[in-house]
């Protein structure tokens, strides 16, 4: 049993388009299996929790990675060297040893609504569905079943996301029947998750949304910039933890680039 785990990068609006912190936008699943999850990613999580921050256990420590960057709150720790070494290399060392998947999505949003056809999908939801076939895929090839946990946006955004994944479970789409997906991810709701429930899948999917993100655009030479540790993320993603065909093509598994 696979659990794919969804975080994003940027904002689904349309508006301020030529601005490219509102241009781009992308999601990132993260497909694990759910006792590798429990059995190998959360307690290597708490390790370094523990080590690093010296976690309360009745005040658990939640990863974020933009509060990592910033050294927020807890994370203000990261500002001792010694503290950010550790942390870093134990991070990377997680990023190379679990066993996982990840499938980035990603839309240029301008271009897009340039485009007739895409002028009535909604970013979010039509990278949803995308990542649903990109999963189903996934589990076909793996013989296995699934369920998908995006990490909730609150109110009307969730039910507008369950919406989507209806949408794609009823119709499939152009690439993928929708028996198929029924068959593959059998749930017929999302299992929606917040920040506060302290699940170590959708922390994963936080920390390497970003540096996912940055390569995909990089890769299509736009002029991001790329820190010493992302790129080593990065390095970590391409090497084997990106999505692949069985002779090895990441382009269209692990990476989807809109449109």
């Amino acid at each position: 049993m696979y659990r794919l785990y969804v975080d994003e990068v940027g904002t689904d609006d349309m508006n301020d388009l030529e601005n490219d912190d509102h241009r781009y936008l992308s999601l990132t699943g993260v497909a694990m299996k759910t006792d590798v999850a429990r059995d190998d990613l959360t307690p290597k999580f708490d390790w370094v929790k523990k080590a690093v921050f010296n976690q309360d256990p009745d005040e658990p420590i939640i990863f974020h990675r933009r509060k990592i960057v910033q050294r927020k709150a807890q994370f203000g720790v990261l500002n001792d060297p010694i503290k950010l070494d550790l942390f870093n290399r134990a991070m990377l060392k997680i990023y190379k040893q679990c066993d996982y998947a990840v499938i980035t999505a990603i839309i240029d949003k301008l271009e897009a609504s340039r485009r007739d056809k895409w002028k009535e999908k909604h970013p979010y939801h039509y990278l949803m569905q995308i990542l649903v076939e990109k999963f189903a895929r996934f589990l076909v090839r793996k013989n296995s079943f699934g369920d998908i946990m995006p990490e909730g946006r609150k109110g009307k955004k969730d039910a507008a996301l369950q919406v989507a994944y209806d949408d794609v479970r009823g119709k499939g789409n152009y690439y993928f029947p929708p028996e198929q997906i029924r068959y593959r991810i059998p749930a017929s709701k999302l299992k929606i998750r917040y920040k506060s429930d302290n699940i170590a899948g959708l922390q994963l999917a936080d920390l390497l949304a970003h540096p996912s993100h940055m390569h995909i655009r990089a890769c299509n030479k736009h002029p991001v910039s790329i820190g010493k540790y992302a790129d080593a993320v990065i390095g970590i993603l391409a090497a084997s933890k990106y999505d692949r065909s069985s002779q090895g093509r990441i382009a269209g598994y692990g990476v989807k680039y809109l449109p």
